[in-house]
């Protein structure tokens, strides 16, 4: 049985610990795996909520980690890891079809892009970027990810941004819409920027902005199992191709450049 003298901050993270090794958790199942009672369990778990820790997914299959939790790993990320073993593929994708590509993954309430092969393309016209956010709802990254992540991920997001003061999370607020884009996305297999995105420039830098004017993503997801672990885009401009064409010629290579990542992150993750 756990100490009931033991401090909080221990006892919080080994609920963590706990949580890491499943993909969800009921109350009775962190207790037991813990030793801690269901009583400061459930006490916890709403401390490490409101922290963004975990997430509650319903009251039937209980509680999950965030991808927040991965900021807690000292002197190791998993997203070093993924822009790692994603960078010399995506070199050699932009090398062979010319188009920049880049790579994110989700964090809170946005998608973080880690690293894309705009210096590597002759036709780029997005800077070098890394770590800048992008919107969920709005950006090809985002809605990529929130079409093909777990549905209660995707409504844990959701949640979050409906809190959101943000514009580019307005679209939150409109479920019908919102459900109908998703669907899109899983049934063509891909993204597309929201046009508005174009004229969004707060919270990012001049030469972002400024790309957002003239180029479009087409994204897809990064998936292992049943998880979204990152997603691509393929960055082109609307002047000189159209989506549709972006898709017939582009879109089963970087199905294909999504999966040969995948593989690669597991492979170096199980070392």
């Amino acid at each position: 049985m756990a100490n009931p003298s033991r401090a909080p901050v221990e006892r919080a993270l080994q609920i963590l610990e706990t949580m890491n090794r499943a993909s969800n958790l009921q109350v009775h199942e962190i207790s037991s795996g813990t030793g801690i009672p269901q009583s400061s369990v459930i006490r916890l778990l709403d401390q490490l909520i409101t922290a963004g820790y975990v997430d509650k997914i319903s009251r039937r299959d209980g509680y999950q980690l965030t991808s927040k939790v991965r900021r807690l790993s000292w002197g190791f990320r998993f997203d070093d890891i993924v822009a790692e073993v994603a960078a010399p593929l995506m070199s050699e994708f932009t090398c062979k079809y010319r188009w920049p590509v880049f790579i994110g993954l989700a964090d809170g309430d946005q998608v973080i892009v880690l690293y894309g092969t705009a210096a590597e393309s002759a036709v780029a016209v997005d800077p070098l970027v890394h770590e800048v956010p992008t919107p969920f709802l709005m950006s090809a990254l985002g809605k990529a990810y929130l079409a093909f992540c777990p549905e209660w991920e995707r409504k844990a997001i959701i949640s979050r941004l409906l809190m959101s003061r943000r514009s580019t999370d307005k679209l939150a607020q409109e479920p019908g819409t919102l459900r109908h884009i998703l669907q899109t996305v899983r049934k063509t297999g891909y993204a597309i920027t929201d046009e508005g995105l174009r004229f969004k420039s707060v919270g990012v830098s001049t030469e972002v902005a400024d790309a957002r004017k003239r180029a479009t993503g087409l994204a897809v997801p990064v998936l292992s199992q049943d998880r979204v672990i990152a997603c691509l885009s393929l960055r082109f401009m609307r002047s000189v191709i159209k989506d549709t064409d972006v898709a017939n010629r582009y879109l089963e290579p970087l199905k294909q450049l999504a999966t040969e990542i995948a593989e690669e992150v597991h492979r170096a993750s199980a070392q």
